[in-house]
């Protein structure tokens, strides 16, 4: 009985985690268009001559990890946990959602760089 209750308390706790870590990337990527927006209100604003000048660096970076974090929950909320096996080894367990993460995001960043 107390192995099946932590078994549950777990499963919970992952559950919640989940959502937690999904709701502060929106929160994160609101307050970051929130402050791109509000100081670019001005023409006279300094962040206006650094977005134009790297627009793929102050905007499309940070956006390309958003997705690639979205991506990686969609997996594993579609999918379940997630494993990785490639160039002759194999990944389990935590690690695996931070390779697929990593190249969801230098996928992007490169289609971002030859797009760009």
């Amino acid at each position: 009985m107390d192995i099946e209750k932590q078994f549950l308390s777990e499963e919970r706790f992952r559950a919640i985690a989940g959502w937690l870590i999904f709701l502060g990337t929106g929160t994160f990527s609101a307050v970051f268009l929130a402050f791109l927006v509000f100081h670019s209100w001005g023409n006279d604003s300094w962040i206006v001559d650094i977005v134009r000048a790297h627009f793929t660096a102050t905007v499309g970076l940070p956006l390309a990890a958003i997705a690639a974090i979205c991506i990686v929950f969609l997996f594993k909320f579609v999918a379940g946990e997630i494993e990785f096996e490639g160039l002759g080894f194999k990944l389990k367990g935590a690690a695996a959602p931070v390779i697929l993460w990593v190249m969801c995001f230098l996928s992007i960043a490169g289609a971002i760089k030859l797009l760009w």
